[in-house]
């Protein structure tokens, strides 16, 4: 159970226009949406750098959500995990993969450069003083671009937040 209020009919009308795009962008309302509406402003941050670093740029989808699912799991957080679970299969990635991005993401199937920049972002929540220098050097034998190991590691940093934003909340499972 949610330790605040989940708005779920906004009276703001900043709010119900965001609610709008997170639901065509996401098919739902979160319900870390659902608290963050509590301010407006808030709400309205939080989903320009969501929208900004899981719908937009260099990296695939599929991969972001991988990076998203992966550090839930080594965050513990069910909230995270289920949500990106459901996020990855909504994307056409089978139960399989996403079982092995959650419990073995050294053995998910991506390509070198994407499977390379999967580590970093992991590295970067769960040992970031560690590795850093070699997966960097790594992601570059890969022809992966600054802006892509930045866009991994923003990832990773923005979900690490939410996953502890989740749990500090109560947030139940999404699914």
């Amino acid at each position: 159970m949610s330790r605040i209020t989940l708005i779920e009919n906004p009276a703001d009308e900043r709010v119900k226009a965001i609610f709008e795009d997170v639901r065509t962008q996401m098919g739902g309302i979160p319900y870390l949406f659902r608290a963050y509406a509590n301010s407006p402003p808030l709400l309205e941050h939080f989903w320009e750098q969501y929208r900004n670093l899981m719908f937009i740029g260099r990296l695939s989808r599929p991969l972001k959500e991988a990076i998203a699912l992966m550090v839930s799991a080594d965050n513990h957080c069910d909230y995270g995990i289920s949500l990106h679970s459901h996020a990855l299969e909504s994307l056409g990635v089978p139960a399989k993969e996403i079982l092995r991005i959650r419990t073995d993401p050294d053995h998910a199937h991506f390509p070198p450069k994407e499977h390379v920049l999967l580590e970093v972002a992991r590295h970067a929540n769960i040992a970031p003083h560690d590795h850093g220098e070699r997966l960097i050097t790594e992601a570059r034998k890969t022809e992966a671009t600054d802006a892509e190991i930045l866009e991994a590691l923003a990832v990773s940093g923005m979900i690490a937040g939410t996953n502890r934003t989740a749990d500090m909340l109560g947030l139940q499972a999404m699914i």
